[in-house]
């Protein structure tokens, strides 16, 4: 994350914002579970399982949508 989703300051990696002083640590741990979806999501894309890479990739996205999981996610649309 790199702007609070509160007040938009910049962050850097805390889990205290600077400016209004919300706490995100909940929110960074969303954000890494989001991360270790989208990992086991491609690892199952590379063992050619797109069933299960559709279910974890759907996951990840519910948790923190990004471009790159929204893009990963058309690749196993496309393979399906």
């Amino acid at each position: 994350m790199e702007r609070c989703p509160v007040c938009r300051a910049m962050l850097n990696g805390a889990d205290t914002c600077r400016r209004c002083r919300a706490e995100l640590h909940k929110v960074h741990d969303v954000e890494r579970q989001a991360q270790l979806l989208a990992g086991a999501a491609m690892y199952r894309l590379a063992l050619d399982d797109t069933v299960a890479a559709g279910r974890l990739l759907r996951r990840a996205i519910a948790l923190h949508a990004t471009v790159e999981l929204r893009a990963l996610w058309q690749i196993v649309q496309s393979r399906a």
